[in-house]
C-alpha cells in the first residue's frame, strides 16, 4: 500500500517494530540500504556554512562517525544568543497544548499559554503547524549544515518529518510516561536523525535529555527488553543491561546542539526544578511508518527557504501536507 499510496497501515507499521523487536534492529538496517538505492543522495554545496559549521566539513565527518559508534553527537558551535531569545519569547506567549499525563483520560485538547512560574501539566507542546509558520523555525529549516549531515548519516536523500517544541515542567513529583520521561527507543520510521535545541540553560536538576551510549546499533539493546515490545523502561531495568558509563545525560547551556540516533533507548529525565524548553527536528529516509498530522509551508515563506524548496524539493515532501 505505501508504495502505491505513500500511506502505511497501522499494521504495516506495527510489523516494522515486531520485526526491529525479533531480528534485534537488523530488518531495520536491511531496509535502510534498501530505501539508500533508491532515495539517491542530494549533491549539497561543500563548504557553505550553517548553525552546524561548514556543510560536508570536518565536524561532518566527526559528528557522523560518532553518531555511527555511540549514537549521538553534541556540537561545538551552538545557536546564536538572539535567535535563542527569540524563540523563548515565542515559547512563553505562544498558546501550546497541554500533554494529558499517566492516569488522565483522553479530551479535546486544552490549549493555554506556558507560564513558567505556574505549571499546569508535566508537558507543553507547540503545534507543528504553529512553528513552521514562525520566520525563526523556517530559518532554521533551510539550513543546510542539518539536512547534509543527516543525509551523510541516513545514507539516503533525507525528508524532513518532525518540528517540533515543547516544554518539560515541575508540574509532578514523579516521572510521567506519557511525557517520555521513561526509557524507551523510538521506532516510526525505517532509519531518521534528531536533532535536539536545548532553548533553555538545562542542569541536572531541570530533566536533562539521557541516552544510553551505543544502543542504537544492532544487537545492542538486549532479547530480555526487547521481548517487553514498545514499551517504557525503567531505570533499573536498563541498568541491569548497560554499564553506568553508557548512560549520559546531557547538561548543558541554551543554544546547545545534540544530534541523536533516537533508535537507542532515551528518555528526558524527570524536571525537579525550574524547567525545560527543547526544540526537535527530525529527518529520515522514508516516509513508510507512522502517521504524523500534515502540515503546510505557507506561501510566503522566508527567502531562504523559499530558495532551498525550489531546490531541494524531496527534503519538504511532508512539510507541504503530501
Amino acid at each position: 500500500m505505501y508504495f502505491l499510496r505513500g500511506t502505511t497501515s497501522d499494521a504495516a507499521h506495527q510489523s516494522m517494530i515486531a520485526l526491529f523487536c525479533r531480528t534485534r534492529g537488523y530488518s531495520n538496517d536491511m531496509l535502510s540500504w534498501i530505501i539508500g538505492l533508491f532515495r539517491r543522495p542530494y549533491v549539497f554545496d561543500k563548504g557553505s556554512f550553517g548553525v552546524l559549521g561548514a556543510v560536508r566539513g570536518e565536524e561532518e565527518s566527526e559528528a557522523v562517525q560518532q553518531l555511527r559508534k555511540e549514537g549521538y553527537y553534541v556540537f561545538r558551535n551552538r545557536l546564536p544568543e538572539d535567535l535563542c531569545d527569540r524563540l523563548l519569547a515565542y515559547a512563553v506567549s505562544a498558546p501550546c497544548k497541554l500533554r494529558p499525563m499517566d492516569g488522565t483520560a483522553l479530551g479535546a485538547p486544552q490549549m493555554a499559554v506556558y507560564h513558567r512560574e505556574a505549571p499546569q501539566a508535566v508537558r507543553y507542546e507547540f503545534l507543528a503547524q504553529d512553528l513552521l509558520n514562525n520566520d525563526d523555525v523556517q530559518a532554521l529549516l533551510a539550513d543546510m549544515s542539518f539536512a547534509s549531515l543527516a543525509q551523510e548519516y541516513l545514507g539516503a536523500r533525507p525528508v524532513i518529518d518532525i518540528v517540533a517544541l515543547w516544554w518539560h515542567t515541575k508540574f509532578s513529583d514523579k516521572p510521567d510516561a506519557e511525557a517520555a520521561q521513561y526509557f524507551h527507543f523510538d521506532m516510526d520510521r525505517p532509519k531518521w536523525l534528531k536533532f535536539f535545541i536545548y532553548l533553555s540553560d538545562v542542569g541536572p536538576e531541570n530533566g536533562p535529555h539521557s541516552f544510553i551510549a551505543g544502543s542504537h546499533r544492532s544487537n545492542a539493546i538486549s532479547p530480555e527488553l526487547l521481548n517487553k515490545g514498545y514499551s517504557r523502561l525503567t531505570d533499573d531495568e536498563v541498568r541491569e543491561q548497560f554499564d553506568d558509563d553508557r548512560f549520559i545525560e546531557f547538561s548543558a547551556p541554551r543554544g546547545t546542539i545534540i544530534a541523536e540516533d533516537t533508535r537507542g533507548l532515551h528518555k528526558g529525565k524527570h524536571v525537579e526544578s525550574g524547567d525545560r524548553l527543547v526544540m526537535q527536528i527530525e529527518f529520515s529516509n522514508s516516509l513508510f511508518g507512522a502517521y504524523y498530522p500534515k502540515t503546510y509551508l505557507r506561501p510566503d515563506l522566508v527567502p531562504n527557504l523559499a530558495a532551498a524548496v525550489g531546490r531541494y524539493p524531496d527534503l519538504y515532501t511532508y512539510l507541504q501536507g503530501q
